[in-house]
């Protein structure tokens, strides 16, 4: 079950769905004292979590919630567990010196990671450091640095093998390859964002939760070829996607990546409009790191970041009391 939910049926399902059936087997697993099928179905569910855009908070407590159980149980998957955590406490605001003591002191950093990973030969675990730096990078808004991250992904064996993390990563590269090829960084990187297109084009025939990101994709590609106008409309109908299946961190992303298309193109009032509701969508995530990320990179209007986040916290106070 684990492998068939985790390798096949996120293909067909909703990925929401897919983590549900993954925890049920994780609660399965544990019952009938099958502990490796167990950890492996966390972990995977866990996954789930991160791309299928849950809070971001409730991600990260149940990370720290299971970390001492998955540490016992399995080594790799704990290290695997720890490199994810480090992407949510970057996109939180977070700064945790203690995500490596749950390895009970037997690493201390990324590096040394990345350099166990090579002298044994651990593939997966060196793919599984290049996407935290990769998705580090994305999130963060340094596409050169998440271009070669992913050139060392793209390099691996693994990365081939069809899992949830790969198509989250192929459908950022293809927005960091559109958006470099308009920067002027080569002109193989149209050809390269056209390549992930036609991948989600084919993904759309049996994948329904990608229509948001293939819309992204489209949006990027006429933004790439000058088509204004489908440019806009394809932006504009992958955030409504992305609202639909309540995707609200693609729908964030889906603004971010429309405002600096706008401002590309000097259409600055709109630019700025739509880069405060890629600020809002991420507050909401949860992801604080990123949010002011967009703040410090684009220059928002103070006074208007301000104000939502006075109305941000009076509706959390107001949740506390009701």
């Amino acid at each position: 079950r684990v492998y068939l939910y985790g390798f096949l049926y996120f293909w067909y399902i909703p990925i929401q769905e897919t983590g549900r059936r993954l925890y049920e087997t994780y609660t399965l697993s544990m019952r009938c004292g099958d502990v490796d099928s167990a950890m492996m179905a966390l972990c995977m569910e866990w996954r789930c979590q991160f791309f299928g855009g849950h809070k971001l908070s409730v991600v990260r407590s149940n990370y720290v919630g299971y970390m001492k159980l998955m540490t016992k149980y399995s080594k790799e998957l704990s290290i695997q567990a720890v490199l994810r955590k480090i992407n949510l406490d970057e996109l939180i605001g977070v700064f945790d010196d203690d995500n490596f003591l749950s390895l009970d002191g037997t690493v201390y950093d990324v590096a040394q990671i990345l350099a166990h990973a090579k002298s044994a030969k651990n593939i997966q675990l060196i793919e599984s450091v290049y996407r935290t730096h990769f998705l580090s990078a994305f999130w963060m808004g340094n596409s050169i640095k998440a271009m070669e991250s992913y050139r060392l992904i793209a390099a691996l064996p693994s990365s081939k093998m069809p899992k949830i993390q790969a198509l989250y990563y192929t459908f950022y590269w293809g927005i960091v390859a559109y958006q470099l090829f308009r920067d002027g960084s080569g002109e193989d990187l149209l050809a390269e964002g056209n390549a992930v297109l036609r991948k989600v084009q084919s993904w759309r025939q049996t994948c329904d939760h990608v229509e948001n990101k293939l819309l992204l994709l489209e949006a990027e590609y006429f933004a790439s070829k000058c088509v204004i106008k489908s440019a806009k409309e394809k932006y504009e109908a992958s955030i409504k996607s992305a609202r639909d299946h309540s995707f609200l961190h693609e729908q964030g992303l889906a603004y971010e990546c429309m405002g600096k298309y706008l401002s590309s193109i000097v259409e600055f009032a709109e630019a700025k409009q739509c880069l405060r509701r890629a600020y809002e969508c991420y507050t909401q995530w949860g992801a604080l790191g990123k949010a002011e990320q967009i703040q410090r990179d684009d220059l928002l209007d103070q006074a208007n970041v301000n104000s939502y986040q006075i109305t941000t916290k009076h509706e959390r106070d107001w949740d506390g009391v009701l």
